[in-house]
């Protein structure tokens, strides 16, 4: 007789899902997380006292918004969205808010060659030129070939000649390949010996290069035959369901679902927000890190300077003034657009052999190869564009970036498991590092579990439906089979469970 109750509760659950499956049903449109208590060793008791944490971070800094996502066991387990994409216009930061990456997009552009290296078109040793429809040639070093190794790990002496790299308001004005060719070849209008190249042989020492990036995309461009923005929409973006993300401005269908960059400006030097809340300034020594932040203490000097309840401070010195969206033509470098969901999608296939909710871009052993060194004795932490950072968490994998009205970080810590995303808009680097170091300290220490998931395998199956329609039909009660959070188990529990299993994340 039980087991005939739950075929019957079965199929009415199934025929109920079919009614609405053309419905929204909130909460029900992918996967939900408890978190269980919280270790004692950790600052943040709760959820609740993380997002008090990164709510205290911006008010004190100045931050417009935040969209900050956590992967964990191969899941996005959780994901919160803080301030204003539009101050004006009184637009907040959803789910759906895409943040300029900066260098963060970097990672995209490697990951996208890979996949072409993977399939053999070339040799990492291999020549550029040997691909390029220009020859690229250190002017002092013109027989030592630039490799594509080289460029991965930044090796490449080429280097960043601001003065020519223009920011544009709106998309770029020049094409790609127009652009680099007129870069890296003498006689080009924006070429110059010392300005574009450093005086070291190619594969003899790091210099950071935004133009070498952006080579990487180019080089995707003439192998695949395809535009680069085209190549990972195609290869990236849809099989792993990225839907709000974009290298262009006129993909974008509405420019409102784009978070407005701001910048700090004004201030006399004698301001708290100035000296001890607001920008960082490398000269001088009082600024706010995360520890002082958290205790609402910004420098040994505060009181003398501020006043414990900030009394002598101006606020009103620093204010933040919008800026347009703007694009460059070395894009593949920093110019991507995508929401902290998508990207923690992206992330989270370099946490799973290259596989996310059954959409594959990178096969497990290039994945591997993207983490390795290939130059120790240059750079000990330098990955294929990845990098490395030790913090409080130990060695994490990742990258950050920092733009004009940006400070996006992408970190993972492979030994536990765990990646964290911060979007910010606003150039604002030890507060997101505080944030940051906040997710990954609750991401750490909080059990967290996927609701629905009553057999406690990872996953959401027939199996844990079975349970829960167990135990409608006992009349018990669990915290995880209980979906809408409502305090019973019942066909509402039953109906989102169901939805979620025949509508996986994409």
């Amino acid at each position: 007789m039980l087991y005939a109750n739950i075929v019957k509760l079965f199929f009415l659950s199934m025929m109920i899902t079919l009614l609405f499956s053309q419905r929204e049903i909130k909460g029900a449109n992918k996967k939900q997380f408890i978190f269980n208590d919280i270790q004692e060793n950790s600052y943040l008791k709760s959820e609740e006292d993380l997002i008090e944490f990164i709510e205290n971070i911006m008010i004190t800094n100045q931050i417009p918004g935040i969209s900050a996502s956590i992967v964990k066991n191969n899941s996005i387990v959780w994901d919160h969205y803080f301030g204003h994409a539009n101050l004006d216009e009184e637009i907040l930061v959803m789910e759906n808010t895409m943040f300029s990456l900066a260098s963060v997009s970097k990672t995209v552009t490697v990951t996208a060659l890979m996949q072409l290296w993977e399939e053999g078109f070339f040799d990492m040793d291999d020549d550029i030129d040997q691909f390029l429809p220009f020859n690229v040639n250190h002017p002092d070093y013109p027989f030592i070939p630039i490799t594509f190794k080289m460029l991965v790990t930044h090796t490449s002496g080429i280097k960043d000649h601001w003065n020519v790299m223009t920011y544009y308001d709106g998309d770029p004005d020049l094409e790609l390949g127009y652009f680099l060719e007129e870069y890296l070849v003498s006689g080009g209008d924006f070429y110059g010996s010392n300005a574009c190249f450093t005086n070291d042989a190619p594969g003899t020492q790091y210099r950071y290069s935004n133009i070498g990036a952006a080579l990487i995309g180019y080089l995707v461009e003439v192998i695949s035959s395809m535009p680069f923005n085209e190549y990972c929409n195609e290869n990236i973006f849809e099989p792993l369901g990225m839907g709000n993300t974009a290298w262009f401005l006129h993909e974008v269908d509405d420019l409102e679902q784009l978070a407005i960059p701001y910048v700090l400006t004004g201030g006399s030097g004698d301001a708290c927000f100035d000296i001890g809340c607001g920008i960082y300034d490398e000269s001088n020594p009082c600024f706010c890190d995360s520890e002082c932040t958290y205790y609402n203490d910004c420098c040994s000097d505060y009181d003398d300077v501020c006043g414990e309840n900030g009394s002598g401070s101006d606020v009103n010195v620093i204010t933040l003034t919008s800026v347009e969206h703007y694009g460059y033509a070395d894009y593949p470098s920093g110019q991507l657009r995508s929401t902290a969901t998508d990207l923690a999608k992206f992330m989270a296939t370099y946490l799973n052999e290259g596989i996310f909710n059954g959409g594959s871009i990178l096969e497990a052993e290039t994945i591997e190869y993207i983490r390795s060194i290939p130059y120790p004795d240059i750079d000990s932490q330098q990955g294929i564009i990845w990098y490395y950072k030790d913090s409080s968490y130990g060695t994490l994998f990742g990258h950050n970036g920092g733009d004009i009205g940006s400070t996006t970080e992408l970190f993972i810590s492979f030994s536990d498991e765990i990646g964290v995303i911060v979007l910010s808009n606003v150039n604002s680097y030890f507060s997101i590092i505080s944030i940051e170091n906040a997710l990954f300290e609750f991401a750490m220490n909080m059990d967290i579990q996927l609701s629905g998931d009553v057999n406690e395998d990872g996953i959401l199956n027939i199996q844990d439906l079975i349970l829960i329609v167990n135990m409608v039909l006992l009349g018990e009660y669990s915290m995880i089979a209980d979906m809408n959070v409502d305090g019973v188990i019942d066909i509402l529990d039953i109906v989102q469970v169901v939805f979620i299993i025949m509508n996986p994340e994409p």
